[in-house]
Order: C-alpha cells, then sequence, then structure tokens
C-alpha cells in the first residue's frame, strides 16, 4: 500500500494542522493537503479518488479523533472505512508501533501476490492484524482489484502494448493506476514513477 507512509515534511506537519470538530473550512483544508500527498488515492484500498466515492478524512485510530495529528489521517474513501474492524483492533500494537507509515518497513513485513495481502513473516501478527483491520483482502475489494487488473492486461495485450506503451497510457490515464501495487506485481514493472 503505497499511501501510507508519511512525510515527515509534510505542510500539515510545519503548519500544525489539526481536525476540529465542526471546522468545516479547517477540515476541507486538511482533506486536500492529504489528497495531494497522496497524489489522489485512497490510502486504504489504493483507488483513484472520484467525487462519487466521498473521499473524507480518516481517523487511522478512531479512538483518537479530535485529539490526533497528521500520523493519524489518512484520505479514504467512505466505504474503506466500512471495511475496518475498529473493536476488534482498538488495542492492537500496530497503532502505537506505526510500522506501516515507514514504506521500507512496510514492504519487508507486508506483501502481495496471487490477489492478496499477506504478512512475510507467519509469526507477525502484528502485520496480519493490520491486513485484517484495514480490510486488505476484503471480498469486493479482492474482486474490484481483480477486474481492474485483467480488464487493463487484456487491453495492453490486444494492443500489443510494451513497457513503453503501459508507461505512456498510465501517464495519459492517471486514474487507471488504482490498485498500483496490483498492477505491477500482475504487469513486472515499477509504476510508482508516475505518482
Amino acid at each position: 500500500m503505497k499511501f501510507l507512509s508519511k512525510n515527515t515534511n509534510s505542510e500539515i506537519l510545519s503548519t500544525n494542522l489539526k481536525y476540529k470538530e465542526n471546522a468545516f473550512e479547517n477540515n476541507r483544508n486538511l482533506r486536500e493537503k492529504l489528497i495531494a500527498e497522496q497524489k489522489n488515492f485512497c490510502a486504504y484500498t489504493e483507488k483513484y479518488l472520484e467525487e462519487l466515492d466521498s473521499p473524507e478524512v480518516e481517523h487511522f485510530n478512531s479512538q483518537k479523533k479530535y485529539n490526533d495529528d497528521y500520523y493519524n489521517y489518512y484520505v479514504a474513501i467512505r466505504k474503506a472505512n466500512l471495511y475496518k474492524k475498529d473493536e476488534k483492533y482498538k488495542n492492537a500494537s500496530f497503532f502505537t508501533s506505526l510500522f506501516f507509515q515507514d514504506e521500507n518497513e512496510f514492504k519487508k513485513r507486508i506483501r502481495f501476490a496471487d490477489g492478496i495481502y499477506y504478512e512475510t513473516n507467519k509469526k507477525d501478527i502484528e502485520a496480519k492484524e493490520l491486513i485484517d483491520f484495514l480490510g486488505f483482502n476484503n471480498s469486493e475489494l479482492f474482486s474490484q482489484r481483480k477486474r481492474h487488473s485483467e480488464r487493463l492486461t487484456k487491453l495492453f495485450k490486444a494492443a500489443q502494448f510494451n513497457n513503453e506503451n503501459i508507461i505512456d497510457y498510465f501517464k495519459n490515464h492517471k486514474q487507471e493506476l488504482s490498485f498500483i501495487t496490483v498492477l505491477e506485481y500482475e504487469l513486472q514493472m515499477n509504476l510508482s514513477q508516475l505518482l
């Protein structure tokens, strides 16, 4: 998941911008800055954000709402928030370690293959719980990722695209980079450069 890492040079941090109760303009500003940092992608699903998706500021640890900061804020589509299992994991260690906010650490501990996210070490309960907490392998999300990947793979094959053609396609259709982790796996290409 490319949009869970945090930027220590974030403008949100330097201006101490916080989510506030009944502060629409402030919270809209925070949401727009998070969307820009996340390159217009949902942090939890990797879907390209459309207005119909109702992107909103999501409090990763909902127990901290109104008493949190940048490291607890993400923009996610409303439906992705329904995949979260807040109550089951309210005391989980990943809330403290925040290992997933470091992209390299995340890549070491969680991988994607054959349609699912999994922990690289079966003894890594923290990684397994994060996958379950955020619903990375939710059946509806699994199906959406699969359909998207299969559609693009067929398109590229029918058009006889080489890697350069594929890169050009994504440059012109950024929204098609939804589920980028899946696309990178299926196409065996690094697409991060396009974000």
